[in-house]
Parts: structure tokens; sequence; C-alpha cells
């Protein structure tokens, strides 16, 4: 019955990453975008499932969007 735990010790882990890529730079973040699109394999996502890279990139995608429509 622990499910909803780990499921938020999994959400942390993700944001953990998240800022750790953003901390690299909008090319860089760019760059794993477009090797997620492009189906490469992401080095910096060893750690994390399928279903966890998605949502990585998504939501790097989402925070990349706001950076490009800020002119």
């Amino acid at each position: 019955m622990n499910s909803g735990h780990s499921h938020k010790i999994t959400d942390k882990k993700i944001e953990a990453q998240i800022e750790e890529l953003c901390g690299q730079g909008c090319s860089r973040v760019n760059q794993l975008i477009d090797d997620a699109r492009k189906g490469r394999k992401i080095e910096a996502l060893n750690g994390f499932s399928e279903a966890e890279i998605r949502v990585i990139i998504h939501e790097l995608t989402v925070i990349m969007s706001v950076y490009e429509n800020d002119d």
C-alpha cells in the first residue's frame, strides 16, 4: 500500500533531473528535446523508465516554449 509514496519519490526524482538539465542551459535542453524527438538514447536519463523520460521531455518542452515565446 505504499504506491502513492513511491510515486512522490519518482516525482521528486523527475523534478530534480529537470532542474539539473535546465541548469545546463537552453542549448543543452533543446538538444535533449531534439534527440528525444529523433528517438535517440539520452545518456543523462539512463536511470529513468520510458514513461519517466516522456514526462521529463514533456516538461522540458513546456519550459522551453515559455522562453521561445518570450520575445
